[in-house]
């Protein structure tokens, strides 16, 4: 017998060379990881990197660190997407104001200590199957290496910390069916929860595990015939693992799908869309395409090695006895994740994050079954193979994204950031929802989602909703360049200029007409703005900016509703004061312009406002808005917007009669306010009135 068997190392020597894999790999791994840590450039999906980000950023803006926080990218309300509960974003603004670190950096750290807290989970867990303590090494060198393990975990992503809660939660869940112990289920239930809430979806994938193990003590328990009892306390123990969290989750969604519905844009991120249209979830047509199929074992590439040689080495793992469970059933679980969600797979690399761990688990089953035969040297082989293509999966793809040397971001966003109002929103169509104008540029967004910019009744809701805010630029990206009835809507609304100020690459910005000639000659004037084409003739004067007819004095003839008089004034459509429900009021169709000195005491501006009812008595007769803006002016400085507000009493109710528009003040030196009254559309029946003034 003894002659029979192959010469082997002994096992020291093996256990060392596990060892220095183990310690090669981690080393891999921290170089990588830390490789242009410092860049503010979100490598890797930025789409949604940048979303996370900008929840953080508000998060901490406005000190909110409740349920509601403001995602600022689909308009208002500002709060309307909600997927997450933001536990990583708040643990990111924590670490943030406790080290004085930028949010990218505690972002980046906290990805990273997630995803060694992981490995933690893994090892336990490998013990658990039986797997020797120096041979776990090689299981987490495999994880270790992989390109998803290194590039994702220092990602600006709630992945890490979903992944970190899941896996601790099934070790938690096998503890507390093995020993029923109070302090693990304490554990699975605090894990689960915060999985769950941070990204549900990798919850469900890691309870998929969970409840196979859970099955298979109550399968052997039954076979013991222990009674019914004993089954029912397995039931309950394992129930008592995972009640809480589905609970949560369960509530989460019901407080959060009708915010979300009600939302002009926001409603394709209701579970019931997320679930089957971005996930696809046990969609049969996804899962018969070799479209599909294509996209996943390319992603099966570029997370973790080769497609061929991941599927060869699985199924060599079927072919050895003692590989060939783990590799069914954990390997396998690669396999239900990507049937469970097809879409999201296929279409988002950065998912494999959560189960790249179970193919790679497997394959170090191969390695160590292989240990085991006669051809024992084979295992180092496949080792040395699996290793070398991760190596050369991750410089392939995701080190050439990493090695970009830049913060973020684009002239279009630096112009936006630098010299636009910082409390302004801007609009952007032809980036669909992805939030990287928005957070580059520092400001809210209006993001029209890839063909609603066809839907006019959306388009009228949608800028309604921004009626009181300032809209400081339009960026057109790509094709919507020519959506000429798009640009001609937008400008009406929100008196942007007749051309684009500037233009970079593929995008074009019309900007604000009240800021135009102060961005065109800071534009002009500094040399870091030539990577712009900037438009020379879109701003010709103060012509662009205000109406032609100059000021003329003005008097209210010793009326009291005015105060502080205002001293000059200018009516496109005349002015006077009529009788109206009972008072005097004056008529102050658009274009009408008020010019009022506040005192330098003054802290209240308040202005009340209607639309005549005869404006919008008829469908075929009737107004399509009216905007109410008070503007801030000095001779030297920019002008600011301090109140603005859209009257649309046909379509809201809300709006008809007298309006108040009130702001707190605190007036510049020199600052004179103008009260301008604006068309939100063609002009036709426009018929306002102003009650009256009150700066004090």
């Amino acid at each position: 017998m003894v002659m029979n068997q192959p010469p082997k190392p002994t096992h020291s020597r093996r256990h060392w060379g596990v060892v220095l894999l183990f310690v090669l790999a981690m080393g891999y791994n921290v170089w990588g990881v830390t490789y242009h840590f410092g860049m503010g450039f979100l490598a890797g999906h930025e789409f949604r990197q940048s979303q996370t980000a900008l929840i953080s950023r508000y998060i901490d803006r406005e000190n909110n660190f409740g349920l509601l926080y403001e995602t600022p990218i689909l308009g208002k309300p500002w709060v309307s997407i909600l997927m997450e509960v933001p536990i990583y974003e708040w643990s990111v603004v924590g670490l943030s104001r406790l080290t004085g670190w930028e949010h990218v950096i505690s972002a980046r750290l906290i990805s990273v200590g997630c995803f060694y807290a992981m490995l933690g989970a893994v090892w336990l867990l490998l013990g658990r199957l039986g797997v020797a303590r120096v041979r776990r090494l090689l299981f987490l060198a495999l994880i270790l290496a992989a390109p998803v393990y290194i590039f994702y975990s220092r990602a600006f992503l709630i992945d890490a910390m979903a992944l970190m809660a899941g896996v601790w939660w099934l070790y938690a869940f096998v503890r507390v069916m093995q020993e029923r112990d109070w302090r693990w289920l304490a554990v699975a239930v605090v894990a689960g929860s915060v999985s769950a809430l941070v990204k549900g979806a990798v919850y469900a994938v890691w309870l998929v595990p969970g409840a196979a193990y859970g099955a298979w003590v109550l399968w052997r328990e039954w076979r013991a015939q222990l009674g019914w009892k004993r089954l029912l306390q397995t039931v309950g123990w394992g129930l008592g693992t995972v009640v809480v969290a589905v609970g949560l989750l369960r509530a989460w969604v019901a407080y959060t799908d009708p915010i979300k519905a009600a939302h002009a844009s926001a409603w394709i991120f209701t579970s019931a869309n997320l679930s089957l249209g971005n996930w696809g979830m046990f969609s049969a047509e996804a899962l018969l395409s070799g479209k599909v199929w294509g996209f996943l074992t390319r992603c099966w590439e570029q997370a973790i090695m080769s497609r061929w040689l991941l599927g060869a080495v699985l199924v060599l793992g079927l072919c050895l006895p003692r590989a060939r469970k783990p590799v069914l059933g954990i390997g396998g679980m690669f396999f239900v994740a990507q049937f469970m969600m097809p879409y999201a797979f296929a279409y988002q690399d950065y998912y494999f994050y959560m189960i790249a761990v179970f193919a790679l688990v497997a394959a170090g089953y191969v390695v160590t079954a292989l240990w085991e035969t006669k051809v024992w040297w084979s295992g180092w082989v496949l080792v040395a193979v699996l290793l070398t293509a991760q190596v050369r999966a991750y410089f392939a793809d995701y080190y050439q994204q990493q090695s970009a040397v830049m913060d973020g971001g684009s002239p279009v966003t630096t112009v936006l950031r630098e010299l636009t109002p910082k409390n302004s929103v801007i609009v952007v169509a032809g980036a669909d929802w992805a939030a990287m104008t928005p957070l580059y540029a520092e400001r809210r967004a209006l993001m029209v989602r890839n063909g609603l910019e066809f839907d006019r009744d959306y388009l009228e809701r949608a800028f309604y909703e921004l009626g009181e805010e300032e809209i400081s630029a339009l960026v057109l990206v790509g094709e919507l360049r020519n959506n000429r009835n798009f640009i001609r809507m937008v400008q009406e609304r929100f008196e942007l200029t007749d051309e684009p100020l500037f233009a970079w690459r593929n995008e074009e910005v019309y900007v604000s007409r009240l800021h135009a000639v102060r961005m065109q000659a800071i534009m002009t004037k500094e040399a870091r703005w030539t990577a712009l084409d900037l438009q020379i003739n879109a701003v010709e004067g103060h012509e662009a900016v205000l109406p032609a007819a100059a000021p003329q004095p003005f008097t209210s003839g010793g009326r009291d509703a005015l105060v502080p008089e205002p001293h000059q004034g200018r009516f496109e459509h005349g002015s006077g004061w009529i009788e109206h429900e009972g008072r005097e009021v004056m008529l102050m169709n658009p274009h009408a312009d008020l010019w009022v000195r506040p005192a330098p005491n003054a802290r209240r501006i308040e202005w009340r406002v209607g639309i005549m009812p005869g404006a919008y008595a008829s469908a075929d007769t009737r107004t399509d808005g009216v905007r109410f803006l008070v503007l801030g002016e000095t001779e030297d400085g920019p002008t600011r917007a301090i109140v603005q507000r859209v009257l649309d009493p046909w379509r809201q109710p809300g709006d008809r009669s007298e309006q108040l528009l009130a702001a707190e003040y605190n007036p510049r030196p020199g600052e004179t306010l103008r009260f301008s009254v604006r068309p939100w559309g063609n002009g036709a029946f426009d018929w306002a009135y102003t009650v009256s003034i009150m700066v004090k």
